[in-house]
């Protein structure tokens, strides 16, 4: 009895220790603001590099301003947060085959939505088409390479390791569902908002359970840059 009592309060977080958590949370989260900003400069730097110089300025914009940010976020995510070790799970294979069926049933979904209430793609997706006629080589690059890296680091590497411990089952869907609205809003910010934002939640929240059961950035980036690429390429 005496033991059981001792080590429960070993184990009870101290008032000190949460308030700890949630400043390390907040600066964590104000980290990620930072990098999405910085995301946004680089997309700027692209475009207007192709603009003055063509395919040239657009590859040589991307190796610099994304590989200087994706370069920067690899180090934070591998310094902050230490490799966790994965859920008992399948083998990510596994989950990399539930994942692609996800996206495919949300593609499908859309498209069924788009039809019968003849809605307007999404403001983003469109912007996208619309631009890659402009800047054929920095759209492509940033949607289908730069973009799903970043975003993927930002929203879920990043992102959420911000709310505790993922190995905390308590900490786990709340992880999945801020990352998944985040990633939504993110693509809907600035313009009208409607049904999109839960599609793109709903795409957020399948690359945040690939993250989720895998721990691995590899699977996650994997199927975000399938699906861009099927929905700008094909």
């Amino acid at each position: 009895m005496l033991l059981h009592r001792y080590l429960s309060v070993q184990v009870m977080p101290t008032k000190g220790s949460f308030i700890l958590q949630i400043l390390r949370s907040i600066i964590q989260i104000f980290g990620v603001i930072v990098g999405f900003l910085f995301y946004s400069l680089a997309e700027l730097t692209l475009v207007r590099s192709e603009l003055t110089w063509g395919m040239v300025g657009a590859i040589a914009a991307f190796i610099i301003a994304f590989g200087a940010l994706i370069a920067a976020l690899m180090v934070c995510y591998r310094r902050l947060y230490r490799q966790q070790s994965p859920l008992k799970v399948a083998h990510p294979v596994a989950v990399i085959l539930q994942g692609i069926g996800l996206l495919l049933l949300i593609q499908v979904t859309n498209s069924l939505i788009m039809q019968l209430t003849h809605a307007p793609l999404a403001a983003n997706q469109s912007n996208l088409i619309k631009l890659v006629h402009t800047y054929p080589w920095g759209i492509k690059l940033l949607a289908v390479v730069g973009g799903p890296i970043v975003e993927e680091y930002l929203f879920r590497g990043l992102l959420m390791n911000s709310f505790g411990s993922l190995q905390k089952r308590s900490w786990q869907w709340v992880s999945v569902l801020v990352s998944a609205f985040a990633f939504g809003f993110a693509h809907v910010a600035g313009s009208r908002i409607d049904y999109n934002i839960f599609i793109y939640a709903a795409l957020g929240a399948v690359l945040a359970w690939t993250y989720l059961r895998t721990r691995d950035m590899r699977y996650s980036i994997g199927l975000h840059i399938l699906n861009n690429a099927t929905i700008l390429l094909v």
